[in-house]
């Protein structure tokens, strides 16, 4: 008997021995997994895809006041058709404005539905990007159900003013999105500035006051309606222009205390992007003195709703990053991985014992 007799045969044996099934799964299963991911998207690309779409939801916002500043609001005077059996008539020039309009809302709903399906293929894949794009979607059909009924009521100026809140509601959506589309590093990086959070919340909050109600309460008084013989809101407009001017100077006072607040906690980063915001709220309350002092020229007005769309934008992108960025978080316990401190800031130990992490 020679030494390979006695030699283990490792090429037979129950556990050695392919199978031919098992083998036909698992490349099948491998083979669908390999497709599955061809058809993903990166972050960095999804990122430029709700940036396309936020462009086009302001874009919009600016057709629509198009359609109110050169009167065309009862251009169609039906929805969704234009006339009476034509889906698309453009017999007058008002009838054009608002058929753009109208069909610009199919570039707005693509965008969505685009970011709604780079939701799901974008990799890594983040549930919280899909549903706050199945919002994006969610509001734009009732955008459009909106714009029906401000065209049935015949412009009523509730209604109009709701439409016009409803876009800025959308704008903001849209830039949380974006937000949360991109990298910005790990929360806490600036805790120092936490307790600034709260007086951001009131401001934003007056800021939706100003952009919501007292703005389009306003416009609801003013000259332009869209339409000649369109209902106004009976209030004088001087003095719907001093509630709105009121309003407008409280945000602007609690957005300065709380730029002075950041400074004082050092918040640096924060502060970089307040700045935008004061700037943008500052450049608004000129157009908006300038129209009033000039009799409410078109041209003063669209720019105006030019720098509610930006404010609205540069609130929410300074908003959502300090929630970010001044965010607390738990230290745990090293020896039972348990939170044992919530509520102290990242890079600090409880009581201020030891020194920061790295």
């Amino acid at each position: 008997m020679s030494a390979s007799d006695l030699a283990p045969n490792h090429s037979s044996g129950p556990e050695n021995s392919a199978d031919p099934e098992n083998s036909t799964d698992t490349d099948t299963r491998l083979t669908g997994e390999h497709r599955k991911e061809r058809f993903t998207i990166s972050a960095k690309t999804y990122w430029r895809i709700v940036l396309v779409a936020l462009i086009l939801l302001c874009v919009i916002v600016l057709t629509g006041a198009a359609v109110r500043l050169t009167g065309s609001g009862l251009g169609c005077s039906d929805w969704p058709n234009c006339e009476t059996g034509k889906l698309i008539s453009v017999s007058d020039g008002h009838q054009a404005v608002e058929q753009l309009n109208r069909l610009f809302t199919g570039a707005v709903s693509a965008g969505v539905i685009a970011a709604v399906l780079g939701a799901f293929r974008r990799r890594p894949y983040d549930r919280g990007l899909v549903y706050l794009s199945l919002g994006l979607v969610a509001g734009v059909l009732a955008q459009a159900v909106l714009g029906g009924i401000s065209v049935l009521t015949e412009l009523n100026p509730i209604a109009v003013g709701g439409h016009f809140g409803l876009s800025m509601v959308l704008v903001c959506a849209a830039t949380v999105l974006l937000w949360r589309s991109g990298d910005h590093g790990p929360r806490g990086s600036e805790s120092n500035a936490h307790g600034a959070i709260w007086l951001s919340w009131v401001t934003m909050a007056v800021g939706t006051i100003v952009l919501g109600i007292t703005g389009p309460m306003l416009t609801g008084t003013g000259p332009h309606a869209g339409d000649l013989d369109a209902k106004r809101i009976q209030m004088a407009i001087p003095d719907a222009a001093r509630i709105h001017s009121l309003s407008a100077w409280l945000f602007l006072g609690l957005l300065v205390a709380l730029v002075f607040s950041l400074w004082q906690r050092g918040a640096h980063r924060i502060l970089m992007r307040a700045y935008p915001l004061l700037v943008a709220v500052l450049i608004q309350g000129g157009i908006g003195y300038a129209q009033y002092n000039l009799g409410i020229p078109a041209w003063l007005v669209i720019l105006h709703i030019a720098g509610a769309t930006a404010i609205t934008i540069a609130a929410t992108w300074f908003h959502t990053g300090l929630l970010h960025d001044a965010a607390t978080v738990p230290i745990r316990d090293t020896a039972t991985g348990s939170p044992s401190q919530r509520g102290t800031p990242a890079g600090e130990s409880p009581a201020g014992i030891g020194s920061p992490s790295e």
